[in-house]
This record gives C-alpha cells, sequence and structure tokens, in this order.
C-alpha cells in the first residue's frame, strides 16, 4: 500500500458487518512503529444493567477488532488474522458513548504475531487486552472489492 490515508480507505470500504454493529471505524494508521486507532460508539442496547455498563464481550470485540485491524493493515491486506487467545481486563466500567483503542504490536514473527490494545472512554483507560494471532494468508480480494 502506498500511503496510511489509502490503508484506512481501504479497511473502511472492505469492512466486515461486526464493525458497523460496534459502530466502529479506524481512524490513524501508523507502520512504524506499528499502531492503529479506532473509534467506537457504544449504544445502550450494548449494556447489561440499569446503569448502563457495557456489556463486556462488546468491548472485547473492540479490543479484538483493533488488533485484527492493526495486522490487516500492517499487512497491506495481505493476512488474515486468527485469535488464537485474547486476554482482556476490566479496569473501569464502560457507558454509551465513544470509545477509542490503540493497537499496537508487541512482536511479529513469520507465522504468529503478539498485539495489545487498550481502550479509553473520555480519556480513561477503561480495558486492555493481549491476543496471540496466528497470521494467515488473506484472500486476494479483500482490498480489491468494495462495498456499494
Amino acid at each position: 500500500m502506498s500511503n496510511d490515508k489509502e490503508i484506512l480507505e481501504l479497511l473502511s470500504a472492505n469492512r466486515p458487518p461486526c464493525i458497523d454493529t460496534l459502530n466502529g471505524k479506524a481512524t490513524h494508521f501508523e507502520p512504524d512503529p506499528p499502531f492503529l486507532k479506532m473509534e467506537f460508539e457504544a449504544v445502550p442496547e450494548f449494556c447489561h444493567s440499569p446503569n448502563q455498563v457495557v456489556q463486556g464481550g462488546f468491548v472485547t470485540g473492540m479490543l479484538d477488532t483493533s488488533m485484527a485491524h492493526l495486522l490487516i493493515a500492517l499487512s497491506g491486506g495481505k493476512l488474515k488474522p486468527i485469535s488464537l487467545d485474547i486476554n482482556v481486563s476490566f479496569l473501569a466500567p464502560s457507558h454509551p458513548g465513544k470509545l477509542i483503542s490503540e493497537a499496537k504490536v508487541i512482536r511479529l514473527g513469520k507465522s504468529i504475531g503478539y498485539f495489545s490494545s487498550l481502550l479509553y472512554q473520555q480519556e480513561k483507560l477503561v480495558a486492555t487486552a493481549t491476543s496471540t494471532i496466528k497470521l494467515v494468508p488473506m484472500p486476494e480480494e479483500f482490498f480489491t472489492s468494495t462495498k456499494a
């Protein structure tokens, strides 16, 4: 891929439906050092309590998505992330509204990658994750097709 803006546009044009469910979008990518920022909009339907606390599965999905999209962006759409494990720490409750995730590469090998992600709400760290990701070749058409 030629530039970071082009990669963000391709991620947006080729996003899977789960990104729409999480109301997410990639907003910033840097290849060196590898870094991806995503924004999500949590809605009341994500909550499990009268106190409007976002259910942990949605929080985990946001963290996982940012790590997976970092690998896709970094590889120029040539690698498909397969999560082998994900470890999440919930540090504070998150609520309906905007959440920001920041993903980084801890170590990237030939067949396995180790990633981390932080999730913030109103500049407060609400959750962290690490993941071991298997690197699998992506179907060639990933960055060539566009949504209608």
